[in-house]
């Protein structure tokens, strides 16, 4: 294979369109197009030393809502493209890193996300409710459903999955709620999520056959909320979760886990978390009565930690030979929006080959909203390439980043962010939104819009949510009435109401 700097030029040519060096704005990055890593346009990253990050497509490119990619040689990828929180509008695409291509293998695909590579060398891909493989070669005359029974409702229906050994398909079946209560708050015990004969909340193992096919499963393990981060570790052959924890509202707790996978273990969700906490909805009480007193240490401990409301959602154990300095190591892509998301890191390994989060350390950092500069990071799917090259997508800023060698990139120098002083009328006036909108949507997993109007509004424009002056072009008005690019919020919902629509967009038009 080429060398990546010498493989990419073309597709830098593609991505700029642009005869001499200039400064652009891609996928909310700003890039000077004489700043290059890999052949493509140097993101203002901080990264390890001797890396950078290249920018290698973008929402121009046309991704919409990436979700995964896989490296399947020469410079080709496939990458799965949700599209959004709305049915049958994902896209499988085939990206040619040397032309900058984008070439559509399937559309109209119900939230497209997870992606392999199976032991029959065909690729899988991962709907809200089956799995589906193909040939590369002739995608459309192959393209089969090998599983179609999976859980299509819930707060976490995206399916991922990973091959083990053997080839068997290990799948993820996501809780359908945060925290197993019923309709009036009240929890429900058993959680029949995570208690019924085949629960929710679990992994499945789906049997390949000698044919090829996947015809039955067992379920593996349970009591896990949402596992959208799996790796297999090399070495020993066992399977490692990373578990996106309940959404608490309190910022430091709970940690998200890193779990070592046995067979018939409940790892807890939604009882218990960390290291044996009980969840306070489910202390038995004198008028919570239903529930029993309920014992955490019968349940299986994470073997590590990460921040709190990080959201782990893809993980891989390096072992490309271009960066030496990670190889065995745990890489993780952290996606969450909280002081504590946003990032790429990675953990050494104890002589147990047992991930250790005290050795805890970041490879892309300082990414953080700065006006004018660089977008809130959202990495999520990972792959390497044959020279080992870490490939990754951001499904928010919708990109394809490369993370190479080269001069090391110095981090985002902090941006001119518009200072904007609140009115006392604009004030009650966001009060009063919060109430009405923020309150009933967006609170219950998103704390970013609660406290003081004078603080909160500034930092929904740095982090890009508002557009000061630009209601209806605003992400944030965008998504609350349904119209980003099926990035509706709350999932699933309907848009609000038009007056409360109109209330916001007023608001956001007087912020001048």
């Amino acid at each position: 294979m080429k060398p990546l700097k010498q493989v990419l030029s073309l597709s830098f040519l593609i991505l700029m369109s642009a005869p001499q060096a200039e400064v652009k704005a891609l996928s909310g990055y700003t890039v000077d197009t004489e700043s290059l890593c890999g052949g493509f346009p140097k993101v203002a990253l901080k990264t390890k030393d001797d890396t950078c990050l290249g920018l290698v497509a973008t929402e121009e490119s046309g991704l919409k809502r990436p979700r995964r990619i896989l490296s399947v040689g020469e410079g080709l990828f496939v990458v799965t493209d949700m599209y959004g929180w709305v049915a049958n509008k994902g896209i499988v695409w085939l990206f040619d890193s040397q032309s900058g291509k984008l070439t559509k293998l399937f559309d109209k695909v119900d939230q497209a996300h997870g992606l392999g590579l199976g032991p029959d060398g065909l690729i899988y891909v991962g709907t809200r409710s089956s799995i589906f493989r193909f040939n590369l070669n002739n995608h459309l005359e192959t393209k089969e459903t090998v599983i179609n029974d999976l859980p299509l409702e819930g707060n976490h229906p995206l399916t991922h999955f990973i091959f083990d050994g053997s080839g068997n398909l290990i799948v993820n079946v996501g809780a359908p709620s945060d925290q197993c209560l019923d309709d009036k708050d009240r929890p429900q015990y058993p959680c029949p999520a995570s208690e019924s004969n085949d629960p929710e909340a679990s992994l499945r193992l789906y049997f390949r056959n000698s044919a090829g096919a996947y015809p039955s499963y067992k379920v593996i393990a349970k009591g896990l909320r949402n596992s959208m981060a799996l790796a297999i570790e090399p070495q020993s052959g066992r399977l490692f979760q990373g578990e996106n924890g309940m959404d608490f509202k309190a910022a430091d707790t709970p940690l998200e886990e890193i779990n070592l996978i046995k067979e018939g273990a409940h790892y807890g969700w939604p009882y218990c978390y960390e290291d044996g906490k009980l969840n306070d909805k489910y202390k038995r009480t004198f008028l919570n009565r239903r529930v029993p007193k309920i014992k955490c240490s019968e349940y299986e401990a994470p073997v590590a930690h990460l921040p709190a409301h990080s959201a782990p959602l893809d993980m891989m154990f390096y072992q490309g030979d271009l960066f030496p300095e990670f190889q065995g190591k745990l890489i993780v892509s952290l996606h969450g929006y909280r002081e504590t998301g946003h990032r790429i890191v990675s953990l050494d390994l104890n002589e147990q080959l047992i991930p250790q989060e005290n050795t805890r350390s970041e490879i892309v950092t300082n990414w953080t909203a700065e006006t004018g500069l660089t977008p809130k990071g959202s990495p999520v799917g990972m792959t390497t390439d044959e020279e080992g090259n870490i490939w990754f997508v951001e499904d928010k800023n919708k990109t394809i980043m490369v993370l190479t060698r080269g001069d090391s990139n110095l981090g985002n120098v902090q941006g001119e962010t518009r200072q904007i002083k609140l009115s006392d009328e604009q004030v009650s006036e966001y009060r009063e939104i919060d109430k009405m909108i923020f309150a009933q949507n967006c609170q219950s997993c998103h704390d970013q819009f609660s406290g003081d109007p004078k603080v909160v509004v500034p930092e929904l424009i740095k982090s890009g949510l508002i557009k000061p002056g630009l209601g209806k072009d605003s992400p944030l008005f965008q998504r609350l009435i349904g119209t980003e690019a099926g990035q509706r919020m709350p999932i699933g919902s309907a848009p609000i109401k038009s007056d409360l629509s109109e209330k916001l967009k007023i608001f956001i038009d007087s912020l001048k």
